[in-house]
């Protein structure tokens, strides 16, 4: 067995474990997670899970680390008011928890803050819909069962490759946005029943920035048309980015070379902070022109050593207004 077979079965295992400890049974009720996303996924999975994949399960696990450096930092502060995975149950005509990373109680000041963990591999410039309709029905299940506390909301979102951490703070229950979500819930869970009695029914869907990791896309409606609006903002905003890395890179290149032709010839200066200096690398470069020749000697070529590899890339290309 290799390496990432030990990893892929081992890591499925604890996963399951995890869930099982933590969460229970997800079949049997919604958490606060599922009334966020989108209700097709949340439905399918629940009724036909399928086995992650190693990379979706090394995402679970930078999340449980995320969770434990948080956790170890406010021990470390000298906080000990928090509780970890605390579970709320929904007043709900469906059965409803709410599991939430870590509240933080001030018996004196009566104030329960809640504070969810998030893990993310870019953070993002503002929380995501899906973070926040979790966050405010936590913060509505914990003014429910406790109504003489004043309850508070916030984010941390943790970049562990880069990092890099982003505090998010000042949510507070809202209810009419709670109510709101009740609403989706229940909706959500009696779409779930008739699919668990084999009725024929179409699932509302819900685009959003994790698409692209769902198990179900290739058979979601809404990417069956040609067109597919819900992404326009995303394409837009990667165009965007684009151009302007373009034109930052056209900009970069005189701008340095300007600075190093004043290094090559002072010397080590300071400026602004920093020390300027000329640096030197070596690194092996592999000189075809010779390794052919020898290879000729040999009765042999280059080409012989050579092999088509396939890749894949996005491509973009503008849509010929007269041909649409």
């Amino acid at each position: 067995m290799d390496i990432k077979t030990t990893l892929l079965t081992s890591l499925r295992k604890l996963a399951k474990q995890h869930t099982e400890e933590t969460l229970g049974d997800r079949r049997d009720y919604l958490g606060a997670s599922d009334i966020g996303y989108c209700p097709r996924k949340v439905i399918l999975e629940k009724i036909d899970p399928t086995e992650h994949d190693l990379a979706t399960l090394l995402r679970f696990q930078r999340g449980h680390m995320a969770e434990d450096i948080i956790a170890m930092a406010f021990t470390a502060a000298g906080y000990t008011n928090f509780e970890r995975q605390v579970e709320v149950e929904v007043d709900s005509q469906v059965p409803i928890k709410a599991h939430i990373d870590f509240v933080f109680t001030s018996e004196i000041h009566k104030i329960k803050s809640v504070l969810e963990t998030k893990s993310t591999s870019t953070i993002p410039d503002d929380p995501y819909g899906s973070w926040e309709s979790q966050l405010y029905l936590q913060m509505g299940a914990l003014a429910e069962k406790f109504p003489d506390y004043t309850i508070r909301g916030a984010f941390i979102a943790l970049d562990l490759a880069n990092g890099e951490a982003e505090f998010f703070n000042g949510y507070s229950p809202q209810k009419t946005i709670f109510n709101g979500l009740l609403r989706k819930a229940e909706a959500l869970w009696s779409d779930y029943q008739a699919m668990l009695d084999r009725k024929e029914i179409e699932l509302d869907t819900d685009p959003g920035p994790l698409c692209g990791f769902c198990n179900h896309l290739t058979s979601c409606p809404r990417f069956e048309a040609e067109e597919v609006p819900q992404l326009a903002a995303s394409v837009d905003e990667l165009q965007e980015l684009q151009i302007n890395e373009k034109k930052f890179k056209d900009k970069i290149g005189p701008c340095k070379q300007k600075i190093f032709a004043i290094v090559q010839k002072k010397g080590s200066i300071k400026s602004a902070g920093f020390v300027l200096r000329t640096a030197t690398r070596t690194r092996k470069h592999l000189v075809t022109s010779r390794l052919d020749q020898f290879l000729r000697d040999h009765g042999s070529s280059i080409d012989e050593f050579q092999e088509d590899r396939s890749f894949s890339f996005l491509e973009i290309k503008k849509i010929n207004a007269a041909a649409a």
